[in-house]
């Protein structure tokens, strides 16, 4: 059976870890509450923007259109990419690209704030991924939605988080409380150790339960490729 967690669950373990009174779950209203909500998300702003887990990393497929069909060539501020795509609306940071065989995808640009179709600033939500092939599969990161309560979907609320990222929002939340509830700059010190400490574990058991690299063959090597074309005119 695995381990789930609830936010309450999550908040009352960081309260505790303080040295704080804990929440009843009718509870939200008082300051310690208001607190300790800050704290969550903030944890689960700052561990999942920055660090890479399997938990918070997505491979989709995606479809790019035709940039000729949006603009004509004459009006093109730059006609060297040939399909634009939307990128996912939960999109934090693309770790990569392939093709529908699985080979890599190196060139493709991410623009954040210019259309290409039309050279003008961009009001789109999220960037657009310009690429020369049609159809891509992109992995990327995003940031959980863990206030999401009894949701079936990974990054929709904290239950189905793994027990070692939880005990990682855990004690962020505890050491960024720690000085608010309890005054005591030592045990901020402490938490936040604790929480280093927990941080490093955490992208070490990734490291172990992830591939430790992609498979490399003759199509999907570039430099294989140019060791094999060496002194041959293309």
């Amino acid at each position: 059976m695995s381990i789930t967690h609830t936010k309450l669950q999550v908040m009352n373990n960081a309260l505790r870890l303080v040295g704080s009174y804990h929440l009843e779950a009718n509870d939200t209203t008082s300051a310690t509450y208001e607190i300790a909500d800050r704290a969550f998300d903030e944890a689960t702003l700052d561990i999942f923007s920055s660090n890479i887990f399997a938990y918070n990393t997505k491979h989709k497929f995606i479809n790019g259109s035709q940039i000729g069909s949006l603009v004509s060539n004459q009006n093109r501020p730059n006609t060297y990419w040939q399909y634009r795509f939307e990128l996912p609306q939960d999109t934090n940071v693309i770790l990569g690209a392939t093709d529908k065989d699985g080979y890599l995808v190196t060139e493709y640009y991410i623009s954040f704030d210019t259309d290409f179709t039309t050279n003008e600033e961009s009001d789109n939500e999220v960037p657009y991924l310009y690429c020369n092939l049609d159809q891509l599969y992109i992995d990327y990161t995003f940031v959980p939605q863990l206030d999401i309560e009894n949701s079936g979907s990974r990054g929709d609320g904290v239950r189905r988080m793994p027990a070692f990222l939880v005990r990682l929002v855990t004690l962020h939340m505890a050491q960024n409380m720690a000085i608010e509830l309890s005054g005591s700059e030592n045990r901020h010190e402490l938490l936040f150790k604790q929480y280093t400490l927990a941080l490093r574990r955490a992208r070490m058991l990734e490291g172990r339960t992830s591939p430790a690299q992609r498979y490399i063959t003759d199509g999907s090597s570039s430099f294989i490729q140019a060791h094999q074309n060496y002194g041959s005119i293309q």
